[in-house]
């Protein structure tokens, strides 16, 4: 019997490891390649590709402000992506999440000017919650319609990104156009200093150019609650059983359309806080130039985490590293600054690619391995 047993076969390692390490492997195996790629593309610009690279990472770290200014970079990315992958844990794509962060600036700039009466300590909080309420306001719409009507909620965000454009365009030139003399760009008046969210670069004796405030801890505060949301709550469960089998879940016993519900409110809460550093950590008014792109940016920086919290803080601060970059590639190259936005586009599908084989190349072992045990339990019995 013991030399039955001794024979039988063992896990080497655990299924968690291993898929851990595979997504690893994964990650490293498609930024290489994606950076191959990237490559003959620069040398068919006349560049050298490792010059190209090391003055992107040279830019980006180079000195403590160039730290500040990826950390603020990935600011705003790290809410878009978890907004995206929020309501993606439930089965549902918020490609709404442009709309609802630009719905948001509006209500937290109508907050900043018109609750100018309160306390600093009061208004900035104000301001955030205005900015939220506005954007979970937006996300409510196509949310109800789903769960009551089927509408999909990829067709009706993007007509709600477009209202919300035009709505913002409208309020900027009627009723918060500034009172002012304007000669160049349309925007409301600007927001008393009491309204702007504290910046932690002055403090750190940074050049007043780094606009890195608060809202960057908060960012990974954001993550630690979407994280304990997901996965230590009754309803993070739902929301996970409900992505993965929604018939399961309705079997169990779970409300689908509350959940679903749920979800995209909570999808649209975070999205009221992308546009939050560009309005009140950086402008200081809403103008007619406001950044935009930030929510389809949110959608890759979550498919590069892997709709995970802290994957997605990584890939922000990945992408943050390239959006510095650009400005050494403007000035030390020829190149165009489009090449490192066709590296990002390279390296988001070569990772997702290489995730899905890494899968099924571990679910394939995993089960050959316990095919071995099944197959080794009778003679261990004997």
């Amino acid at each position: 019997m013991a030399t039955a047993a001794s024979g039988a076969p063992k896990r080497a390692r655990s299924p968690r490891l291993e898929f851990v390490g595979g997504q690893i492997l994964a990650f490293v195996g498609a930024a290489l390649f994606a950076g191959f790629v990237g490559g003959v593309i620069i040398v068919l610009y006349g560049e050298n590709p490792l010059f190209v690279y090391a003055t992107v990472l040279n830019y980006a770290t180079a000195r403590p402000e160039d730290i500040a200014q990826v950390a603020e970079n990935a600011t705003p990315l790290i809410f878009s992506g978890l907004a995206v992958a929020v309501a993606f844990k439930a089965g549902m794509f918020n490609i709404g999440v442009e709309g609802q962060y630009i719905v948001g600036m509006l209500t937290a700039a109508i907050a900043a000017l018109y609750l100018d009466w309160l306390p600093g300590a009061l208004l900035v909080p104000a301001v955030v919650v205005a900015s939220v309420l506005g954007a979970v306001m937006w996300a409510a719409i196509p949310a109800v319609l789903k769960v009551k009507t089927g509408a999909h909620e990829v067709v009706t965000t993007i007509m709600m990104n477009g209202i919300a454009i035009s709505l913002v365009a409208w309020a900027i030139l009627n009723p918060l156009k500034s009172t002012g003399d304007q000669s160049v760009d349309l925007r409301t008046n600007l927001f008393p200093g009491k309204a702007l969210m504290p910046s932690i670069a002055e403090p750190l004796g940074l050049p007043s150019s780094v606009h890195l405030t608060l809202l960057f801890p908060v960012a990974l505060l954001a993550c630690l609650f979407v994280w304990f949301f997901l996965y230590r709550t009754r309803l993070g469960y739902e929301v996970r059983a409900v992505g993965s089998s929604s018939g399961s879940a309705e079997a169990g016993g779970v409300s689908i359309g509350a959940a679903q519900i749920k979800v995209f409110l909570i999808s649209g809460a975070l999205a009221g806080f992308v546009g939050l550093n560009h309005l009140i950590g950086d402008k200081g008014y809403l103008g007619n130039n406001y950044e935009v792109g930030l929510g389809f940016a949110g959608i890759a920086v979550a498919f590069l985490g892997r709709n995970h919290p802290a994957g997605i803080a990584l890939s922000a601060l990945l992408i943050g590293v390239l959006i510095r970059g650009e400005d050494g590639i403007a000035l030390s190259t020829e190149l165009p600054t489009e090449v490192l936005i066709i590296l990002q586009g390279v390296l988001i599908l070569s990772v997702v690619v290489a995730y899905e084989l890494v899968r099924r190349a571990v679910a394939r072992r995993q089960l050959k391995e316990e095919a071995a045990v099944e197959a080794a339990a009778p003679a261990t019995e004997h």
